[in-house]
């Protein structure tokens, strides 16, 4: 089974929340003091991928389209087990999800594949809809947020999560393309050691021109106007002392405010 993963890198906001700043376009925020990782959700999907490859047989291939600083989060698939990795050398910072489906669907299309991973979102901008536009692009069945999945011949079953905790249960037929929820699987820990040894695997870079494409006809379906911080709501109140002094300090900060 042949197996495309769809990667991107992030900047890790996990423990900087209170930092983000903003850039000088007011339209991305400022990179230089975040790590870059791979998307969490897009992780999850290149695990699901190499274990299955373990079951079945057959490549795993991940792909992303992005300036040469992605080239470690490309690394790091190997080291997890991808056998190629593909990068267009296109900044997609300023894309849309259209024009990104584009460019990948017209590499995803030149290669040999049964099943498509994405992330079911990005940790950045967390759309959901890049996965579904590819498959529609290329002309393939499709199934979101898919959190259990089994291969069998010729066909995939997946479950996918509904709000409230609801699954559906639903059976595509290869090739299919699917979005992958994170909890589906654990990660593997990436030594050093395979992280050495992924640097024998082969990562490729390819350009717009060669995929037949060029910039003027990716016009985007939606431009980014503005990128503004959710406001700064009030700070909460520490109430300390015996049960009976913060009932009583409770009340009044209720009643003062109007509540009752």
């Amino acid at each position: 089974m042949h197996t495309v993963v769809a990667i991107k890198q992030v900047p890790d906001t996990s423990e900087a929340v209170d930092v983000v700043e903003i850039d000088t376009s007011g339209k991305d925020i400022k990179k230089e003091a975040l790590v870059p990782k791979i998307n969490d959700w897009d992780e999850y999907a290149l695990e699901e991928a190499v274990q299955w490859k373990q079951k079945l047989g057959g490549t795993v291939t991940a792909v992303t389209v992005g300036p040469s600083e992605w080239d470690d989060i490309l690394r790091r698939a190997l080291a997890m087990g991808a056998d190629m990795a593909i990068r267009i050398d296109e900044d997609a910072a300023a894309m849309d999800c259209y024009t990104v489906a584009k460019i990948l669907t017209a590499l995803i299309s030149r290669l040999p594949y049964n099943l498509i991973m994405f992330g079911a979102q990005s940790e950045d901008f967390g759309s959901g809809q890049l996965g579904c536009m590819v498959a529609e692009m290329l002309g393939i069945p499709h199934a979101t947020l898919v959190v259990s999945l089994h291969v069998g011949e010729g066909e995939v079953r997946v479950s996918r999560e509904l709000e409230g905790g609801g699954l559906e249960l639903y059976t595509l037929r290869l090739p299919a393309l699917l979005t992958i929820q994170t909890g589906i699987n654990r990660p593997r820990y990436v030594s050093f050691a395979s992280i050495k040894k992924a640097r024998e695997k082969e990562l490729k870079v390819t350009s717009l021109s060669e995929l037949g494409l060029s910039n003027e006809a990716l016009t985007p379906m939606v431009r980014l106007e503005k990128l503004e911080l959710t406001p700064t709501g009030k700070k909460a109140e520490l109430i300390s002392g015996s049960a009976e002094e913060s009932a009583t300090k409770l009340a009044m900060i209720l009643k003062d405010s109007g509540v009752i």
